[in-house]
């Protein structure tokens, strides 16, 4: 009954504005590294469920655009990143397992809330790899969209919604 109340809690959430997400693209020798941070994305409801005991994930939809004059904008990459939390309430532990497009690439246990709430709602130079290499003086748009699950589904509703959203403009200059 517990657990019901929490998920009712996530879902009533109002959806967050526009740029809740700070995103900063980073180019170095032709690589665009990115880095983001969603420093509202623990509220006191979610910091609940997630010391419930409930498995809580954060998920980051990374995009470099390029804008395509009377036309939609091109995507040149795509990446995924997500971030589990999960409180063990014996050992007063919580154990965070972060996600690159599926597949685990770090895991970590801390008994600080505040170190894990840094580690799920934050990300440091992200490779983001285009397809082909970046034009020379040309202007892109890094995208970052975020969502927060478990959440209930409207089942005949077919588009998702985002917590949250960022977006950072830069020109390659070479």
């Amino acid at each position: 009954m517990r657990h019901a109340a929490l998920l009712l809690a996530l879902v009533l959430l109002a959806p967050a504005g526009e740029d809740d997400i700070r995103v900063t693209p980073l180019v170095r020798e032709g690589e665009l590294f990115v880095s983001f941070s969603a420093p509202g994305a623990v509220t006191d409801e979610l910091r609940e469920a997630i010391r419930s005991g409930l498995v809580v994930t954060f998920t980051y939809g990374v995009e470099l655009r390029q804008h395509v004059f009377l036309w939609f904008d091109r995507t040149l990459a795509e990446t995924e990143m997500a971030a589990s939390v999960r409180y063990d309430n014996l050992t007063r532990m919580y154990h965070v397992s972060r996600m690159t497009d599926g597949t685990v690439v770090w895991s970590q246990t801390s008994a600080s809330e505040g170190e894990v709430r840094g580690w799920v709602t934050g990300f440091d130079h992200l490779r983001v790899a285009p397809r082909a290499p970046l034009a020379p003086n040309a202007e892109y748009q890094v995208h970052v969209r975020a969502s927060v699950s478990p959440r209930r589904a409207w089942l005949l509703w077919p588009w998702g919604r985002h917590d949250a959203t960022g977006a950072a403009t830069f020109t390659y200059i070479r």
